[in-house]
Parts: structure tokens; sequence; C-alpha cells
């Protein structure tokens, strides 16, 4: 008789779903407070592109906010998006208030189909709501062939260098060069030190924040993350992360958007519009070479980098994109922290949303 015992049943963990059943949880929810099915969807699909690239900060926690922000106005769920100003290689266009994935990919599409014909495509919005990764957006213009720049300003929630009231967004910036070689390098950064979600994220895990992230309601450096939220987050190398989140707010504002000390908070009066910025340029890389001639170009860019390891170093130098795609290589396994989770349970009671096993 064998000795062997029968294998234990794996215990049921309620935070672990499978991408589909996310994607479909969530959707769901979207539609249900409100959105159309195709603005659901692409909202989702943005959120997915940054968990699975490890930016939790930027994935399912917001889908709250988006929910309790369509409910209440904030967002609106049938938008009638216009172009205010359209130009050959430029357009400014009235977001009328639409969830901001939604908008920011039709912006970003008709930024590629100006660069198709004239080398270059600008497109600025505005009235516009929180845009998720930016990186979704300069991955979709990289992969039409083109180097894509996608920024947004934000609310304000981050102070200036010797300041310690919050006075600018954390206004992200991201960059996305065409993979015509092996690399195709992609920069997605916040200007402030940290993003804002992280900070949400380490709280609702309860876990303190490095040094030099942020700081309280008067000033003083904090590892709290909910003081920090309550305070102000602390610009990225400085004077010059700052500098350029300035930058930002005066490049949306050539559409007419309003600056990140006049916006509404993503966190605050759910049925206020946040009325953002968001910026697309799509360049056409062959100009004024072949393609092939700016990927040999990029690739022995990123070789020099990679060349340049210390000898002994366990970890190489990497060029800007390397890590996510690290991350997107690893065996996809998906956790939704417990809050996360349990916000959208409640949502679904709320909802009539049914919950996934």
């Amino acid at each position: 008789m064998s000795s062997s015992r029968p294998a234990m049943a794996r215990p049921h963990d309620p935070s672990r779903l499978d991408w589909a059943t996310l994607r479909s949880w969530t959707s769901r929810l979207l539609v249900a407070a409100g959105l159309e099915v195709a603005p659901a969807e692409v909202t989702v699909d943005n959120l997915e592109y940054a968990e699975r690239r490890g930016f939790v900060s930027h994935g399912f926690l917001r889908l709250p906010t988006y929910v309790e922000r369509l409910r209440a106005g904030g967002i609106n769920g049938r938008p009638n998006l216009g172009i205010v100003n359209d130009r050959t290689a430029l357009a400014v266009v009235d977001a009328d208030a639409s969830i901001g994935a939604h908008s920011a990919v039709i912006c970003t599409d008709l930024a590629i189909e100006k660069a198709s014909m004239s080398g270059v495509g600008v497109v600025i919005a505005r009235n516009a709501n929180h845009f998720g990764a930016a990186g979704y957006y300069t991955d979709r213009m990289a992969s039409s062939g083109f180097l894509g720049i996608a920024v947004c300003n934000t609310d304000a929630v981050m102070c200036a260098p010797f300041g310690g009231r919050a006075v600018l967004g954390t206004n992200p910036i991201s960059i996305g060069v065409p993979e015509f070689g092996s690399v195709g390098p992609h920069l997605d950064m916040a200007t402030s030190q940290a993003a804002h979600g992280k900070l949400i994220a380490a709280r609702d895990r309860g876990d303190e924040i490095p040094d030099g992230w942020a700081v309280d309601p008067i000033g003083n450096p904090t590892n709290d993350p909910a003081l920090g939220l309550a305070g102000a987050l602390l610009p990225s190398g400085g004077p010059k992360g700052f500098a350029l989140a300035f930058m930002v707010d005066c490049l949306v504002a050539i559409g007419g958007a309003r600056t990140s000390n006049d916006v509404s908070a993503l966190y605050g009066d759910p049925a206020a519009p946040q009325e953002l910025g968001h910026a697309f340029v799509a360049i056409s890389v062959d100009s004024a070479q072949t393609a092939a001639e700016y990927a040999s170009r990029v690739d022995a860019l990123s070789a020099a980098v990679h060349e340049s390891v210390t000898p002994g170093s366990s970890s190489p130098p990497m060029v800007p994109g390397e890590p996510e795609k690290q991350q997107l290589a690893r065996p996809s396994d998906l956790v939704v922290s417990e809050p996360t989770r349990r916000a959208l349970e409640e949502l679904s009671v709320e909802l009539g949303v049914p919950i996934p096993d």
C-alpha cells in the first residue's frame, strides 16, 4: 500500500485573478457606471498595460476612482470630442471631460495621422481627465513607426524646491522609440521623485515610503505615505524635475488647457471635471535618413550603454524601457491588493455586477 498522501488543494487566494477575468470584471464595472463599451475597454487596456509592466501605481487601483467620477459626473460617459483648431501638423482637441484614456487614444491616432502626411503631428487636448500610464500612448506611436512623445499635467501635488506647498502636478513625460532594431528605448517618468499613485499603493499596503519622496503638510520630510499625500511630493532631481514639470504646463497651455494650479484634483470633488491638458507628438524617424539607418544609430547607442558595465557588477546598465521588458518577460501572475479587491467588490454590489469567483 502506498504511503504517499494525496496532494493538498491550493488554498483559494481571493486577491489572485487571471488577466481575462479582471479585464471582463472591470470593463463591466465601467459600463455599469455609465461608460460606453469601447472607452471602457481602452481604459482597462491602459490599466493592464501599467500592471503588466510593474506600474501598480497606475494600474487597477485607479479604477474605483474612475467609477466614482463617472457616477458623479466628473467624467463624461457620453462625450462629444471636437477639434478646436486643425492645421496641417497641429490640432487642438476639446476632450469634453471624456475618460482620459479614450480621448488620449483619439489624440494619439490623430498625431500619427498628421505625422504620416507631414513628418510630424502635434495634438494638444484641453478639458481632459486623468489618462493613466503615459507610456501606453507613446508605445502606440512607436508601434506605428514614429518616435512618440506624450505629456500631461495633473492637479497640484508637488512642491517647488525649498517650498512646502503643492504648486505643480507630477506632470509625466513619456518618449517611445520605434523598435526597428533590438531595443526600442522607452521612457515613462513622473517629474516628481515618485508617482502620486506609489504613495497611495504604499499607504494601502501599510508600508513606509523612502526618504526624499514627500514632505508632510507643514513641509517636513516624511516616511508616512498618508502624511505625504496630505502634504506634497518632492520633484525628481530637485530643480531639474520641477523645471520639467513647469514646462509641461507651459506646453499644454498652448491648447488652452488649465495649468496645474488651476485644475480639479483627481481625488477631490468627483463631480468636477479635472480640465487637464494632454499633448501628443509623433515624429517620423526617416525624414533625414532611412529607418534602418536610424535604428542602427539607436542600437549602437544602446550597445555602448550595455558595454559600460563595471567588471563584476551583478546589475548591468540598461537603457530606458528595458526594466519594463524584463517585467513583461516574467511569468504573468496578477495579485490584486486587498484594498483594491475590496473596493471592486463593493462597486460590484452597488452596480449589480457579478463578483468573479
